[in-house]
């Protein structure tokens, strides 16, 4: 046991000198900026990633007589591979302003400047931002005897397709929802709120995860003090990861210790757009289908899409019918235990007299019974849920039948 423990504190103490700096020989030099030397900066690179075997470095060389050697560095999966190959790769190669320059400085200034044919291009000279944009998605170009790198975006890589969110499905209306990667959720509402009002804005949330997050909302219609409230709150978020929009949520809402929902998430588009017209903000996250809606009301979960493509006096009834859905699914179990226990006058003589004989053989009170008929619809609910298909529509239709024989007995 003692040599255990010394052992972990010896490597505890190389961590903490290869996170301070520290001119140990064993350890590699961690600097806050590019360093003029290539092959120091692709060592950097790969000991920070841990040798990762995702991480591609790929070397060229170019300038005058083919002297000066630069690095292409990108992640395998989370980036454009056909767009590095033919925009970057070979614009690389076949520039003939690159075949001029003498000075790595130059190279990467003709680079940014003409010779790569993509959208985003930018500077950097920070290595901790250097690092974030390659576990962004984004192609990192480092050259010789030049102490910054070029940046440039292509995040890519494979995702699901567009296609019809199956837990808020309509019969009218768009069939397209939310996937998991942001700017193409971004991209789907600006589709149809085709105005420049319509306002972005990003932020990177999570100190491990360093999660894309969005706010969208459109100006002259949102209230700015609600914007204001939104931004003040998410900023004062301090966490290592957001993994879905759930995290947030729980963050920003007012009331945590509320049976309520407090703020409102949907996978469709058109909801989106809706809600945005109305005056409120989207939040978005990377990784996730889920954008939340902000600030809410408690009349908005009865709302459906349809309700805005139908007719006025449709859309009414059918929001006044899941109100009353509602409050008779919150009151009815209570109504049932309290007219068979205290208030059976209340009950018709015929029914009394039914009701008496089928609980002549339950040897439990009310009371349990429609607890244990509340439970047993939360299992059979979770059970289609969270099992396999195959076990869990059994588990559905049983149920079903189930119920549906001991309701027509009754």
């Amino acid at each position: 046991m003692p040599f255990f423990f010394k052992g972990r504190h010896q490597k505890d103490n190389k961590q903490e000198s290869l996170l301070s700096g520290d001119k140990n020989p064993e350890t590699v030099k961690v600097s806050g900026f590019v360093r003029p030397l290539l092959a120091e900066n692709l060592s950097m690179i790969k000991e920070m990633t841990g040798n990762s075997s995702d991480i591609v470095i790929r070397k060229l060389k170019t300038g005058a007589g083919e002297k000066i050697e630069i690095a292409v560095v990108y992640v395998g999966g989370i980036t454009d591979e056909k767009a590095i190959h033919d925009f970057l790769l070979e614009s690389i190669m076949n520039s003939e302003e690159l075949a001029e320059k003498e000075y790595g400085r130059e190279v990467l200034e003709t680079i940014a400047g003409d010779a790569v044919a993509l959208g985003g291009v930018e500077k950097e000279k920070r290595l901790d931002k250097v690092l974030e944009s390659l576990m962004a998605g984004n192609t990192i170009i480092l050259a010789e005897e030049t102490a910054e790198a070029v940046i440039t975006t292509t995040k890519g890589g494979e995702k699901r397709s567009i296609k019809e969110p199956e837990n808020q499905q309509a019969f009218r209306g768009s069939r397209e929802g939310f996937i998991e990667a942001l700017d193409t959720n971004i991209s789907l509402v600006r589709r149809i709120i085709k105005n420049p009002n319509l306002w972005v804005e990003k932020t990177t949330m999570g100190s491990v995860t360093k999660t894309d997050v969005a706010i969208m909302y459109i100006n002259g219609i949102c209230d700015p003090k609600t914007v204001k409230e939104v931004k003040k709150r998410m900023e004062s978020i301090e966490i290592d990861s957001i993994l879905e929009s759930g995290y947030i949520e729980q963050f920003i809402e007012d009331a945590v210790f509320t049976t309520f929902p407090t703020v409102y998430h949907t996978e469709r588009p058109d909801m989106v757009a809706g809600n945005l017209l109305e005056g409120r903000i989207a939040i978005f996250v990377d990784g996730t289908p889920f954008v939340l809606l902000v600030p809410a009301v408690f009349i908005q979960f009865f709302q459906s899409v349809e309700d805005y493509y139908s007719r006025f006096d449709i859309a009414t009834f059918i929001r006044f019918l899941r109100v009353l859905i509602f409050f008779i699914s919150l009151i009815a179990p209570a109504v049932y235990v309290g007219a068979t226990t205290f208030h059976k006058e209340m009950i018709p003589t015929e029914l009394l007299v039914v009701i008496a004989a089928q609980r002549e053989i339950v040897p439990f009170p009310a009371v349990v019974e429609a607890m244990i008929m509340e439970i047993s619809f939360e299992i059979l609910r979770e059970a289609g849920i969270r099992l396999p298909k195959a076990i869990g529509s059994a588990v559905s239709i049983v149920g079903a039948i189930v119920i549906g024989q001991a309701a027509v007995q009754a």
